[in-house]
């Protein structure tokens, strides 16, 4: 079964994402401060998955850029920093010179693969529970999961005319055309509001307004 399902609940609004983002770690808990922080970075770093923020290594961090393989299909990845991003990694990095990861998610893991692995699904759940708490406080009404941040940088892109190509290029998809399946539940508010568009500047004609007049018949 290789279909994508419709994402189109999953991602934010401009406004909405603002909110997050312009708040600031205004949340008392420290550990919502670095569930808001993860989320931030997840979609500053063009929309990457947690999985790959999680497998992140301090050695992935060069000369204003990250560089790194995609957990899930093995493509290398090379995005520069957002300034936007630089205090949150400032702040949230591991800070301890032993270890190899970038953040503090799975340094404890036990060894082998089934263990970091099942390591990780325990970060994962924490994380969502965390983002949980966190739309409760800043966006009531909204539920917000470890995949939003992805789809939301996805769907924003693709609402300011971002072509496809560059979208796929940014995600680390496998092909155009995985990309364009991942899209296809907004092409039709995307054109939608484009006919809204049309329609308004054709009412701006009819006597200033955007009122159209219908005759009456008997």
């Amino acid at each position: 079964y290789t279909k994508v399902k419709s994402q189109t609940k999953r991602a934010l609004t401009e406004e909405q994402m603002g909110r997050l983002m312009h708040t600031g770690l205004a949340v008392p808990c420290k550990e919502l401060q670095r569930a808001q922080a993860y989320f931030l970075l997840m979609f500053l770093l063009r929309g990457m998955p947690f999985i790959d923020l999680a497998h992140l290594r301090k050695r992935d961090m060069r000369d204003g850029r990250i560089v790194y393989r995609r957990h899930k299909t093995g493509k290398q990845i090379s995005l520069r920093i957002p300034r936007e991003a630089l205090p949150l990694l400032k702040e949230f990095k591991d800070k301890d010179d032993t270890s190899l990861y970038l953040f503090p998610i799975l340094n404890d893991a036990p060894e082998g693969e089934d263990a970091l692995y099942g390591y990780y699904q325990k970060a994962l759940r924490n994380f969502n529970k965390m983002l949980e708490a966190l739309a409760k406080r800043l966006l009531p009404g909204i539920k917000i999961s470890s995949y939003t941040a992805r789809h939301t940088w996805a769907t924003l892109a693709y609402h300011l005319g971002m072509p496809v190509g560059i979208i796929c290029q940014a995600l680390g998809h496998s092909s155009v055309r995985v990309t364009e399946t991942y899209l296809k539940p907004f092409e039709n508010e995307k054109v939608d509001k484009a006919n809204r568009k049309l329609i308004s500047t054709i009412g701006k004609h009819e006597g200033g307004n955007g009122i159209f007049l219908i005759p009456y018949r008997t």
